[in-house]
């Protein structure tokens, strides 16, 4: 099998609200000997404001992201078609299942291109990030694993590449951080090579879920409130509402006896009252899950023993009439989570749909999809409107917009422009960044006196022109 290790160096940390400004990625063979590799850059959207913390870290210039000749949709359609060309693979990054893979996803619909290339066309996902965290628990002398200052464990890339002496002199720049992150996963797979393998048979969450079915019990990993712990559960339902792509497991470090006879509302209760019992896993989220073999690596769970842990998987998974509470319980925290988040929800954001509207597009929408991804700009123009999504019809108006904004009507044009800058300009808190948070980060990374002042300068004219330009738009 072919690996693809790929990194983005982003306008910000916020997976559904900034962008891609570089991508790295390589190919290589199931020997991690390189076979085709791509570097791309690309400037700054123009619906974007992008985190000073993010452009000190990346070093990416101003320049590039006010004038640099490839656009944020040039660089989604040479990736696309570079990541397509290199499949069927395993796609690897460091943390690219928690945030490079949603970045990646927001690029491609927002370009109206389908958004699940890593999960399609026989691809695998793997992360080294979690791959990293499994081994030091499943496999713990495969790699060093650097301890912080409050004694707890670091996996930043940075700190595992320094002390398991991996060269990583050019951190932070996408190319430079895919390196590290492959010779990071060599040596993961060099030392264990058993959990290695045993992750890479999961295709795809659905794999995970049948383990978990098929098992008596397993063991697995989950971070927690930011802590990672090391579980033995055992399968009791798949998710009512998220359907195979969640499933709810029970934490064996409990004894299901005294639960088995309660009550709905005394169960619901005792199950996810302080400490929880029933895990909820995200099988989309790739997991590590390993088999009961790896039952002595969880320290939490020895003094009770193999024999009694069997027991309690047993008695869980033969009691229906328990697994269905629980079912019916879960459904009833979901009813109950969408009805508060409902009453709290002021704003509508587009970027938080992609799934939604990719899923589930009506049969005319496809079509319409399709259509605009083969035509030209003026065609892309007459026809966006014929969308019945209104998601669609926004990413695609502002993409044409970004690309070809001559295309357009001057009242659409009058329109787009304004709707930007309302997003931008606005003081009200919002999930991305606006103009006025630029401002007040300038003013807060300023008392730091070991901030780039040069830099904070640059970044400081370039948002005020952006404010200008903004406010002749209103």
């Amino acid at each position: 099998m072919n690996y693809v290790f790929y990194d983005f160096e982003t306008s910000g940390s916020n997976k559904d609200f900034d962008q891609i400004l570089q991508i790295g990625a390589v190919l290589t063979d199931d020997g991690f000997q390189i076979k085709d590799k791509i570097n791309i850059s690309c400037r700054l959207k123009k619906d974007i404001i992008p985190a000073p913390e993010a452009l000190l870290i990346n070093k990416i210039s101003i320049d590039q992201l006010k004038s640099y000749e490839v656009s944020h949709y040039s660089l989604v359609e040479q990736l696309k078609k570079k990541f397509e060309e290199w499949s069927p693979a395993c796609f690897v990054g460091f943390n690219s299942i928690g945030f490079d893979e949603d970045v990646l996803r927001q690029g491609l619909f927002q370009s109206l291109n389908y958004p699940y290339l890593t999960t399609s066309k026989d691809n695998r996902r793997l992360d080294v990030l979690k791959l990293a965290r499994g081994v030091s628990a499943f496999a713990p002398n495969a790699i060093v694993v650097p301890l912080k200052e409050n004694n707890t464990q670091s996996f930043k890339l940075g700190d595992l590449t320094k002390v398991n002496q991996i060269d990583h002199s050019n951190a932070h720049d996408a190319i430079g951080d895919v390196m590290a992150t492959l010779e990071l996963a060599k040596k993961i797979k060099n030392s264990a090579s058993e959990v290695w393998d045993s992750l890479l048979i999961y295709k795809k969450g659905d794999d995970i879920g049948k383990k978990f079915f098929n098992e008596d019990f397993v063991c697995y990993q989950d971070l927690v409130f930011g802590k990672l712990y090391n579980f033995a559960a055992t399968f009791v339902c798949f998710h009512p509402v998220y359907g195979k792509s969640w499933l709810a497991a029970f934490d064996l470090k409990h004894d299901p006896k005294s639960l088995l006879d309660l009550g709905f509302s005394e169960l619901k209760q005792a199950l996810f009252s302080s400490p929880a019992k029933i895990r909820q896993v995200s099988l989309n989220k790739m997991p590590i899950v390993l088999s009961k073999e790896y039952f002595s690596s969880l320290d939490d769970y020895k003094d009770i023993g193999l024999e009694e842990i069997l027991k309690r998987a047993k008695l869980v998974k033969e009691n229906q009439e328990f697994c269905n509470k629980v079912f019916e319980i879960l459904a009833e925290k979901t009813k109950e989570k969408k009805e508060t988040s409902s009453q709290d929800q002021e704003d509508y954001f587009p970027e938080q749909f992609i799934h939604e509207s990719s899923i589930k597009m009506s049969k005319d929408d496809r079509a319409i999809f399709y259509k605009f991804q083969k035509s030209n700009w003026n065609e892309k123009a007459k026809n966006y409107l014929d969308f019945q999504d209104n998601v669609l019809k926004h990413f695609s108006r502002l993409l044409i917009f970004e690309e070809n904004p001559d295309s357009l009507s001057q009242e659409e044009l009058i329109l787009v422009k304004k709707e930007i800058a309302e997003k931008l300009l606005t003081t009200d808190k919002k999930p991305y960044i606006t103009i006025p948070d630029a401002m007040k980060k300038i003013d807060d990374l300023r008392a730091d006196e070991n901030t780039d002042k040069k830099f904070l300068n640059d970044y400081d004219l370039f948002v005020q022109d952006l404010e200008s330009q903004h406010k002749k738009n209103l």
